[in-house]
């Protein structure tokens, strides 16, 4: 059966783009729907390079200009649609702080390097929120790209190498052999790697289009019947759904445990390689129309979904979407992919290019219409997020440095003094702007110290330290709600001349030897970090450890916050701090932050009069019980607990606003707010 032909390819496309689309919308109900993605890779690597081995093994060569041709029309037309789309939303609905990171993603979206760009900034693709880029998923269309770019010239000098065409294919066969080899050995190897990189770069995921096309150059040398077929499929389905069931994104993914969803998808394929003679075949299934149907939009569906539901999110203020939002993002997203696949995709497709023309002339011209067709889609995208991003990254730098000069109008937490509240004006503009609110980070961050690296700078070293010529050593030590307080330390010790602040703080990973919570986190690479750190520490033995963090493994039940397997998490704090005590070091922790259960900045932005609507109820903060870090640290010797709630809710709320200054960028404090903290944070630590 002709590969293109094969209804139940695109039953299970419909399959693939259905788990990611279930992943994104409910990632809680299905925790390895991301797996769809690698199901589409196989399926990309079994067409394209199944029809360009065809291609070889009749001609002996490849007609590489309509190959390219061909992608260009399938893919360019609804991407470039997508892409101007959510950059005049984000003109629309996003304040102005989001627009160059997102122009700048949507400038390498257009370009096919998105992956690229999240790998070097680590994202985190657990799942969509308003935080979220609306065009991060164009990850996974640049991995395909780039293969699109990089197999088919491998194809061509493989068949040059063969020098005849009978040897061709087996040239062929061994080039996508070694390179898929390679990259599956690369995947298991940087997967190992704790950083976000491994999952979005190309040679870790080659491998995933590699088997698929292995299969397809294999497959007709395989003739299978009923008592094979009928297993092989049921059993790919059942690895496929296995890993979306199953799997989690704190696993080591891609790595070797993408061989199942992966090997799962090559068997449904290879399984529906022979035309299904019985209806309980999974091609047979597979094969029924409204899930052909649901294929053929999978593409522009996978394209618009994302998008949406950024944009529902920051629309409502929310950071998950309630079932009812479900609904309609899932309506929303089924109409505009249909009205892109009928409006868009088709009439573009539809221009056929002769692969061996009869009249040149003709074919030429059709040729260099659609490159350059493509080449206007594409510069025209450029164009639309160039300039917004430029004109939006010189208006955030002037808001953000407005923040720098704190007058008698913003006190901020001093406002809520018990001894000596300083007055907050009404009708004073609010500190940060609201439209760069979430840029409101600390010190440590500016200055690229949120993660320190033991095996690159010694812990006596002066790289993220402070106040050097101090005579007293203070560290910081936990994830980034300690990075968080970074700025009011540093100011202190710099104007007090007293203490040289040493920051050796990790994103994501509070100081402890904690268990993870029902989500998978905090990974386990974060134990082993702190355990790595502790004799660095002791070694060092400064005058004062400060720490606090975020930690995990909570709920809201009944309106009040409570951490689940608390008592795990409390000796997990102890064990990395009691050999620190022991050694008569003096640890000060701090009562880790109110969470809010509204995201501030984009409520403040939907109710800029009513500030109060973004405040939240002090039990859903903060909870009945003691946050475990400080439970943990309380009974150990030669210890201080500073406490900053009274500064941060006063009865029974925790507002948004104090003092004309905002609280939160998100689930951390402003830099703007921290340095209103300095004094009161500095007095409970003892080093005022």
């Amino acid at each position: 059966m002709s590969k293109a032909a094969r209804a139940d390819i695109q039953g299970l496309r419909a399959l693939a783009v259905g788990l990611v689309l279930v992943y994104h919308l409910v990632p809680a109900r299905l925790t390895g729907g991301f797996v769809g993605v690698d199901v589409f890779f196989v399926i990309s690597g079994f067409l394209i390079i199944g029809s360009l081995a065809d291609e070889i093994r009749r001609t002996g060569r490849l007609a590489l200009p309509s190959f390219y041709a061909r992608r260009i029309r399938r893919l360019l037309p609804a991407a470039s649609v997508v892409l101007l789309a959510t950059v005049a939303a984000t003109l629309l609905f996003l304040p102005v702080a989001r627009w160059p990171a997102i122009m700048r993603e949507v400038v390498a979206s257009a370009l096919n390097v998105q992956n690229w760009l999240l790998a070097i900034f680590s994202a985190d693709y657990e799942h969509a929120t308003a935080a979220a880029s609306p065009v991060q998923h164009f990850w996974s269309l640049s991995v395909e790209e780039q293969f699109y770019l990089i197999i088919p010239v491998i194809l061509l000098l493989s068949a040059a190498a063969a020098r005849r065409g009978a040897n061709a294919a087996r040239w062929a066969f061994g080039s996508v052999l070694v390179i898929t080899a390679g990259s599956l050995v690369c995947s298991v190897l940087m997967t190992g790697v704790p950083a976000g990189a491994a999952y979005f770069i190309t040679p870790t995921r080659l491998w995933e289009l590699g088997i698929g096309g292995l299969a397809a150059m294999a497959i007709h040398r395989v003739q299978l019947g009923f008592a094979w077929r009928m297993p092989l499929g049921w059993a790919g389905i059942a690895a496929v759904g296995y890993s979306a069931f199953t799997f989690t994104t704190a696993m080591a993914f891609p790595g070797w445990i993408a061989l199942v969803p992966t090997l799962g998808t090559v068997a449904i394929l290879v399984a529906g390689a022979s035309s299904a003679s019985s209806p309980v075949e999974l091609g047979k299934v597979l094969g029924l129309q409204p899930f052909r149907y649901l294929g053929d939009i999978s593409y522009s569906l996978y394209l618009w979904h994302w998008p949406v539901i950024v944009f529902v999110l920051e629309r409502s203020g929310t950071t998950a979407l309630t079932l009812k939002q479900v609904a309609k993002v899932a309506a929303l997203s089924l109409v505009l992919a249909i009205l892109t696949k009928h409006a868009v995709e088709d009439p573009f497709r539809r221009r056929k290019t002769v692969t061996v023309p009869t009249v040149r002339r003709p074919f030429r011209l059709r040729l260099r219409a659609t490159y350059l067709l493509g080449a206007a889609m594409v510069i025209a995208t450029l164009v639309s997020a160039t300039v917004p991003w430029q004109v939006a990254a010189e208006r955030r730098d002037d808001l953000l440095a407005a923040t720098m000069f704190l007058d008698d109008d913003h006190p901020g937490a001093l406002a809520f003094d018990a001894q000596d509240p300083k007055a907050a004006p009404k009708g004073v503009p609010l500190l940060p702007d609201p439209a760069v609110v979430e840029l409101d980070h600390a010190t440590a961050l500016k200055d690229n110290c949120a993660a320190y690296d033991l095996d690159l700078h010694p812990p006596a070293g002066d790289r993220c330290a402070y106040g050097n010529l101090a005579s007293k050593t203070m560290v910081l030590v936990g994830d980034s709600h300690m990075t968080m307080y970074s700025t009011a330390l540093i100011n202190h010790a710099v104007a007090t001349g007293e203490w040289r602040v040493k920051i050796m703080t990790h994103e994501g990973c509070a100081y402890g030897d904690l268990p993870p919570d029902k989500s998978g986190y905090p990974l386990r690479v974060c134990a082993e970090k702190a355990y790595k750190l502790l004799p660095a520490l002791l070694a060092l033995k400064p005058d004062l450890i400060v720490t606090t963090g975020f930690t995990l493994g909570f709920e809201v039940v009944d309106g009040k916050r409570s951490w689940y397997g608390r008592d795990q998490l409390i000796e997990g704090y102890r064990k990395l701090f009691r050999p620190l005590t022991d050694a008569g070091i003096k640890i000060a922790a701090i009562r880790d932050v109110p969470l809010m259960t509204v995201h501030t900045p984009r409520c403040l932005q939907r109710f800029p009069d009513n500030v109060t609507a973004c405040d939240t109820p002090r039990a859903a903060a903060l909870g009945d019980e003691l946050d475990p870090l400080i439970e943990a640290v309380s009974v150990l010797p030669n210890t201080t607990v500073a406490d900053m709630t009274p500064w941060l809710c006063r009865g029974e709320v925790c507002p948004a606003v104090i003092g004309n200054v905002i609280v939160y960028r998100d689930n951390h404090l402003t830099d703007t707010f921290v340095r209103t903290l300095t004094g009161p944070l500095t007095k409970q630590l003892g080093v005022d």
